[in-house]
């Protein structure tokens, strides 16, 4: 009986330049033209030979994990045939498995994802703290504590594991959230390197406006089942599918409870995409059976599971 194959893409955070460089040119050539007819700027070239600071851009980084993720997959079905049962994909890797899953197409969501982007950067500033081997209550009080006393926006952003809370908001209002945790003896609180607050009150407006952008792309029920960010579940229909898309923007991404669902099947997982980040955060959600696209001995370990 063959086993069940779950499918994950990843977000923001693991892109590089050069993150396409480990496959065929030919394969990556193939969607030169279609990117540059869907965003009016050389994408691939920007990966291949641009800088950091540019691809960093948030509106420049969700098509570029966008296109690098979907071209993995297209490599990985060219070499494998391999069938997806589910597909899930952390923040922004939510659009990667739309595409993948024949949802929204390529041209349209690399358009999405760019303005996507640009919406984001124009919201208010904020910051974001990876919280390390803290309780997710004990993370909750102190933010409501500081929303409480302050009137400012903090809160839970990435529950990525047990052991890993990621909080997002103003960025005073982070900061007395992680002195209060530092003060009570929760002292492995690490700054992210990013642009914008994900995830959190702070991406209102842009959620409000991306509601219109969403409305008007033509969108399919997935061809296999897809678990959303903002629930940890598999939606019913589009309204839903839709709906979870534009809150996926001020909701937290509840990725530990996707994991553990995606680990009851007790099937194949594979992280399809640049970078090992998925393959990390799996293992910290008891998650062994994990193979990473981005590996040497990648297509060697999955033929052999398979």
């Amino acid at each position: 009986m063959p086993r069940h194959i779950s499918i994950l893409f990843p977000g923001q955070g693991s892109q590089h330049i050069g993150m396409l460089d480990n496959l065929p040119t030919e394969l990556v050539e193939s969607f030169r033209g279609l990117a540059l007819k869907a965003l009016s700027f050389d994408l691939i070239d920007l990966i291949k030979n641009g800088n950091e600071e540019d691809l960093n851009k948030t509106s420049i980084t969700q098509p570029a994990i966008l296109l690098t993720s979907f071209i993995y997959y297209k490599h990985l079905q060219n070499l494998t045939n391999i069938k997806a049962d589910l597909m899930c994909g952390h923040s922004l890797g939510e659009y990667s498995a739309l595409v993948a899953s024949n949802s929204i197409t390529l041209d349209d969501a690399l358009k999405l994802v760019y303005q996507r982007g640009l919406l984001m950067e124009r919201s208010v500033k904020g910051s974001m703290y990876a919280i390390l081997n803290t309780d997710i209550d004990i993370i909750n009080d102190f933010c409501m504590k500081v929303r409480d006393d302050e009137n400012m926006i903090v809160s839970t952003a990435n529950i990525n594991s047990p052991k890993q809370i990621v909080i997002a908001g103003e960025n005073s209002a982070v900061e007395m959230v992680v002195s209060d945790l530092k003060n009570n003896g929760h002292k492995k609180c690490i700054k992210l390197n990013v642009a914008v607050a994900s995830h959190c009150k702070l991406m209102e407006k842009a959620s409000n406006e991306f509601e219109n952008l969403i409305n008007k792309v033509e969108i399919n029920f997935p061809e296999c089942n897809i678990i959303h960010n903002t629930t940890a579940s598999i939606t019913e229909n589009i309204s839903d599918l839709k709906k979870n898309l534009v809150l996926h923007l001020i909701n937290p991404v509840l990725w530990s409870q996707s994991m553990h669902y995606i680990n009851s099947l007790n099937g194949i997982i594979i992280e399809c995409g640049p970078g090992k980040v998925l393959s990390g955060l799996a293992k910290s959600n008891g998650i062994k059976n994990i193979f990473t696209s981005s590996s040497e001995n990648f297509f060697y370990d999955i033929k052999s599971a398979l």
